[in-house]
């Protein structure tokens, strides 16, 4: 708990110090009215079905307009559900399924989830920012997601390639994490948890204005000591203590985010590490040795001028500069030393700049032009690794790249029954690659409460650095690496019924060439190699319901197929079945809100052989508002049923499938010493 705590510390308290003086600064003048804006946590459920997104098309437009399959998450969603980590808030979205190998969570959508990936195929932006670095264009959801997710104020979720407006990695959708504003949380906030495995939490935030100008300032801190003892079977002898990891689970984390915003500038920096004990002996390390562990960093600052002219010209530049480290100690025998321990050191090293220009007009009332160009300049991207005893050097790779697009999208209003979207998006790579990926949709919405969308989309996937160039045993370099695309075929019927129901129901169809897979050779290597196709078809359904004085709920049920062309055999660590129940209610004359999440995945196939077993989870959440006039309680139960079940381990783990978490809980306090609370409070 204690291992590189100190430096956590000190990194937490400079985002602190500074928010301090900030805030103090501000503080010392009256806090002026806040900036109208709408709150979709205020919104009725015909209100929501109709609420305004961003990503689908860059521009705000209602949800049954947009050119996709969306899903919004709310800061109250967030609050009633106590859900702890970005994994555990889209385990909840329909055709979105987690996985976890103590280490990393893993995303699946709509049965894609390849072993030994990391979130490559998901876009994850902030703010509009990218998120995904550029090394292992890794998408991080889980603790070691650098935002606590206290801080969101809406998640928009986009399904389906949006390679035409975001380029490389938008294969499966987009999520963008719109995060709170001084408005979302004016004063000073302190919250505090307490959960299983010894874990504690704290956050100290601070919202203010100053004439024209905004901030919120935000500090964090996570430390787990996790499971005192977790049993792996395939360690289960005396030399390896009869197969059980004690104490080598730990977690810690620390992060800061800090929003100014003077009139149409603001700027944004966000940091956050993470260092996380490996306890399943993963790559044949040592088992049960707490010294084999990962540290990811990744921190940015990003400044963004927006301003809408007359005549509906609007203008949006960003530049920014990001930077991620990665830092893992892997503890094997020393090959020269009987009896003696020679831990392997692996680093990566990533960072890049970039600028973004966007205009969005409306040419002769119709037409809803949106054009952009985009250039990304990698300046580092370094990978190496040597061991310590003796000291050895073994692998280096370090270079650089850039990438230039420029993108066009025409949104068409017919009339009012009929919208078509269509655009295109040309990215070349440094290394001698191009990509040119349409998009299209026709919405039809014959009345107010129906909107038929009939999408179809193509997107891509450069394979990364790691992929093509790390060649660290057991892995194996492959330069060769083609490039993976997707082509997807949607129809999305949504209805309203009435004014307390809404359903969504879509069928897909999509194509995949060249997926990028990892796959282990005859002398138990591991490499990256293009699949030759993989079809994928399916069908979703959700229900929303939100009838007076009853409770609120989406149910939500996911049924597909993904199959490799060549072989007609399933893919591995993907389920044919997910099915989610959320409901949360107010109980009547109090402050009380309970909330309960029902999560179903089917049986899938295991990488080494055999299936990982189907399972049902059940979480409990109650909420009390407004306690002390100021505050918030709640608490959470997770995983009620203590149901025993796992997910799907990689090529590097030794085991097939990697125990989870039993029954679990957390208690969290929020205090809120503003002016006024907080709209959600």
């Amino acid at each position: 708990m204690n291992r590189n705590w100190a430096g956590y510390r000190s990194s937490l308290g400079c985002a602190l110090f500074i928010a301090v003086v900030v805030c103090v600064a501000i503080q010392g003048s009256r806090c002026l009215g806040q900036d109208a804006k709408t709150d979709l946590s205020d919104l009725t459920l015909d209100q929501l079905t109709h609420a305004e997104v961003y990503t689908a098309s860059r521009h705000l437009q209602s949800v049954v307009e947009a050119p996709a399959s969306v899903t919004l998450i709310t800061a109250k969603d967030i609050q009633e559900h106590g859900y702890r980590t970005l994994a555990a808030i889209l385990q909840t979205v329909r055709g979105f399924y987690v996985t976890n190998d103590r280490n990393y969570s893993s995303l699946g959508v709509r049965g894609f989830l390849r072993p030994g990936d990391y979130n490559t195929r998901i876009l994850l932006l902030v703010d509009g920012h990218r998120l995904n670095d550029n090394l292992y264009d890794q998408a991080m959801i889980g603790t070691e997601f650098p935002i606590d997710v206290d801080l969101i104020e809406r998640i928009e979720i986009i399904r389906g390639p949006v390679s035409s407006l975001y380029g490389s990695n938008a294969l499966f959708g987009v999520i963008n994490i719109i995060t709170k504003r001084h408005r979302d949380l004016p004063g000073l906030q302190l919250a505090s948890a307490a959960a299983s495995y010894n874990t504690k939490q704290g956050r100290v935030s601070y919202g203010g204005q100053l004439g024209p100008l905004e901030c919120l300032m935000s500090g964090s801190f996570y430390g787990s000591r996790g499971h005192n003892s977790l049993f792996y079977p395939v360690f289960d002898n005396p030399a390896t203590n009869n197969g059980i990891a004690s104490h080598t689970d730990d977690d810690q984390v620390a992060n800061a985010l800090a929003t100014l915003s003077f009139r149409n500038l603001t700027l944004r920096s966000i940091y956050g590490t993470r260092d996380k004990g490996i306890p399943t002996g993963s790559y044949d390390t040592v088992f049960n040795n707490p010294d084999s562990r990962t540290r990811d960093t990744h921190g940015y600052l990003d400044l963004q001028y927006e301003h809408t002219f007359a005549g509906s010209l609007n203008a949006l530049a960003r530049v920014y500069y990001d930077r991620y480290t990665y830092h893992g100690t892997y503890v094997y025998p020393s090959p020269s030393d009987v009896g003696q321990l020679s831990p392997e050191q692996d680093f990566g090293d990533g960072r890049w700049a970039g600028i973004e220009l966007q205009v969005t007009k409306t040419v002769l009332d119709r037409n809803r032009l949106v054009s952009g160009f985009e250039f990304r300049d990698n300046l580092l991207q370094k990978q190496n690794t040597y061991d310590l005893n003796p000291f050895t050097f073994v692998f280096e790779d370090r270079r650089k790249s850039y990438v230039a697009a420029v993108y066009l999208q025409d949104e068409i209003t017919f009339n009012k029954y009929l919208i078509l979207n269509a655009g295109m998006r040309y990215d070349y790579y440094s290394e001698n690659r191009n990509s040119i990926d349409p998009r299209a949709a026709l919405i039809y919405r014959p009345a107010h409460e129906t909107a038929i969308k009939l999408m179809y989309g193509e997107a891509f996937r450069i394979p990364n650095d790691y992929e093509k160039y790390y060649a660290v045993p057991p892995n194996i370099a492959n330069p060769a690496l083609e490039p993976e695309r997707i082509w997807t075929t949607e129809v999305v019927w949504e209805q309203q019924l009435r004014a307390h129901y809404s359903v969504s129901t879509s069928v897909f169809y999509s194509r995949m060439k060249d997926l990028i897979t990892q796959v282990g050779t005859d002398d138990q290597s591991l490499v990256y190699r293009n699949l030759e196709q993989v079809n994928s078809s399916g069908a979703e359904m959700e229900l929303r319901a939100e009838l007076p004085g009853w409770p609120q709920w989406v149910a939500s049920y996911g049924f597909q197929e993904t199959r490799d062309s060549q072989t007609n055999q399933f893919l591995n660590d993907s389920p044919r079945s997910l099915a989610k129940l959320n409901v949360s209610e107010k109980l009547p004359k109090t402050n009380l809100v309970t909330s309960i999440d029902a999560q179903y995945r089917s049986r899938m196939e295991a990488l080494q052989g055999g299936s990982i077993s189907p399972f049902m989870l059940l979480n409990v959440t109650i909420l009390d508002r407004k306690l002390g006039k100021h505050g918030d309680l709640s608490a959470s139960v997770y995983n009620l049923l203590d149901k025993r079940y796992s997910d799907p381990a990689s090529g590097a783990n030794p085991e097939q499938s990697i125990p989870q978490d039993g029954r679990n809980f957390q208690v969290q306090l929020t205090w809120n010493f503003g002016s006024k609370l907080s709209r959600h409070q």
